[in-house]
């Protein structure tokens, strides 16, 4: 309880601090998620995530997801800062906070620490709107990585290297 009390407050900090610094603010969902029901895994993914520029090259983003199979679930959330090195188009983020909550997963501890990297290319068009492919690798360091090999026997679509569609719109400008 004292870690997701701790997280909460982090991210409310963090949030609260970048408000008065903050261009544009939007969300994003991934259209991905299809790929984990058309290629059968067993398990499914659906993830967003509350995005705020809060300067021309830098973005933070509040990534949101959840991993169910038949039996268990795991909610996860964290902090992304994400870098635009020429304002628009190519990018990559870094989690600097994440963690999963698991609920029904007799192998996993409730708390899970994770971490990943986002390499992707930002297509704005209309007003806010946009799309985003982009690859995501989790746990590139291998740091946390009994806890990943634990989370893929659970979760079968939580692999090393996910592909990403986001879809999304700035709706503060």
């Amino acid at each position: 309880m004292a870690r997701r009390l701790i997280f909460a407050v982090l991210v409310l900090t963090v949030a609260v601090a970048c408000l008065p610094a903050i261009d544009r603010m939007g969300f994003s969902l991934d259209l991905a998620s299809a790929q984990d029901i058309f290629l059968g895994k067993g398990s499914f993914q659906v993830s967003a995530d509350l995005r705020a520029m809060i300067s021309e090259e830098f973005q933070l983003r509040i990534p949101l997801a959840f991993s169910m199979n038949r039996t268990s679930f795991m909610g996860e959330a964290g902090v992304m800062l994400v870098y635009f090195p020429w304002g628009s188009g190519p990018f990559m983020g870094l989690s600097m906070l994440q963690i999963g909550l698991t609920r029904n997963c007799p192998d996993l501890q409730n708390v899970v620490n994770l971490n990943e990297v986002v390499f992707g290319w930002s297509f704005e068009f209309g007003p806010g709107l946009f799309v985003e492919p982009a690859i995501s690798i989790r746990d590139p360091s291998g740091t946390f990585s009994d806890e990943y090999s634990l989370l893929k026997g659970t979760f079968p679509c939580y692999t090393t290297f996910r592909g990403r569609l986001g879809f999304g719109w700035y709706f503060w400008r």
